[in-house]
């Protein structure tokens, strides 16, 4: 059992906002679990989340009871509430052991929306309470790691996160795509990737509903889920590149999370196609349009510090690992979100498309050098 899950997740419950971890200031505003026929949502500021109807929907597997009792949406799923809430520990390393993962990083449900709130403070609160919570839920805990959130709507308060999820424990910082209706390479979050890097932290981007612009151009979940939750991530490694983050921060570890690697030849394409044409091209006429970046984007991929998660079905995973090395691709099993696929680890093993070599570096050696674990 050698496998490194790089990207697991938690179902929020009641206790992830607990006293014990939210600010004082904003108990009177603690998100609550209501149900409505049968099916369970969190209330934030009179709203309702998830959304899977209407303008900006989007589709969580959290929360998973209505006062105890099982909603709709969790009837017959394999892993138990205890190991999805990870209320119960014991029950998630159960089925880690069943799944032969030996260690799991673990992502946020609730936040992959974005806004939960327009209340600026209170979403740093939320992420603050988040952290506390799982950062007491997985003290010690040698086969159970975890990512934090952050506001970047606040980015003051997101350095504070930052540095206190760095002291709880926290091997990560997830981010969506975008910072809002905001690009990742804003000049106002340079204080937050000074505060990642020198936490020694990765900086996980992950799939979401992390733009509004994109969001609330659909209303139907199916082409939600296709291209409002995946996009944003091609939008970060094009904004992290192209915008100079990652020569600002040579070294910060980044990971791009759920979205697949077969996008990674396409945008890595795209980008040494305009580096190379409009670089030269814009130099002659309007120097400022010239690109931020200073090396071609696969300079960046060598050096390391760029990794991408694979999902087990990419057809076109040998041809990635050709491209970027196979150095640089890890694997989340999604556990325990209703659409993974179970054994992920054992059908990676299975592929007869890849080397034994590369099989070991995806899912051991790599992660445990993306998380410095």
């Amino acid at each position: 059992m050698d496998c490194v899950d790089a990207d697991g997740h938690v179902e929020e419950c009641l206790e992830t906002f607990d006293d014990k971890y939210l600010d004082p200031k904003f108990r009177g505003q603690r998100p609550r679990v209501v149900g409505v026929d049968g099916m369970a949502y969190w209330m934030i500021d009179e709203q309702l989340f998830p959304r899977r109807v209407g303008r900006g929907c989007n589709n969580l597997g959290t929360p998973l009871t209505i006062n105890g009792e099982l909603a709709k949406h969790s009837v017959g799923k394999v892993d138990s509430v205890g190991s999805q809430e990870l209320t119960n520990i014991g029950e998630r390393l159960a089925i880690m052991d069943e799944e032969e993962i030996a260690v799991q990083v673990v992502y946020t449900t609730l936040f992959l929306a974005y806004p939960l709130t327009d209340n600026v403070p209170l979403a740093t609160a939320l992420c603050d309470s988040y952290n506390r919570w799982l950062g007491d839920r997985l003290s010690g805990n040698d086969r159970i790691k975890w990512a934090a959130v952050v506001n970047l709507d606040d980015v003051d308060g997101a350095v504070r996160s930052v540095n206190e999820a760095a002291e709880l424990g926290a091997v990560s910082v997830m981010v969506l795509g975008t910072a809002g209706d905001s690009l990742l390479d804003d000049d106002a979050l340079v204080p937050f990737y000074e505060a990642v890097e020198g936490n020694n932290l990765a900086l996980g981007v992950h799939v979401g509903w992390s733009c509004p612009s994109v969001n609330n151009l659909y209303s139907h979940i199916y082409p939600s889920g296709v291209i409002a939750f995946h996009m944003p991530v091609l939008m970060a490694c094009t904004s992290l590149i192209a915008g100079g983050i990652l020569d600002r921060f040579p070294a910060m570890r980044v990971v791009f999370l759920e979205a697949g690697c077969m996008w990674v030849p396409f945008m890595l394409d795209r980008l040494k196609h305009r580096y190379e044409n409009q670089g030269e091209l814009l130099l002659k006429f309007i120097p400022e349009c010239v690109p931020k970046q200073a090396l071609p984007a696969m300079d960046y991929v060598e050096k390391g510090n760029l990794f991408f998660s694979a999902e087990i079905e990419d057809s076109l995973l040998p041809q990635v690992m050709d491209l970027v090395g196979q150095e640089q691709i890890v694997m989340g099993t999604d556990m325990p979100h209703g659409d993974r696929e179970r054994f992920a680890a054992r059908l990676l093993r299975e592929r007869t498309d890849i080397s034994d070599a590369a099989k070991d570096a995806i899912l051991d050696s790599n992660p445990r050098r993306l998380y410095a674990l």
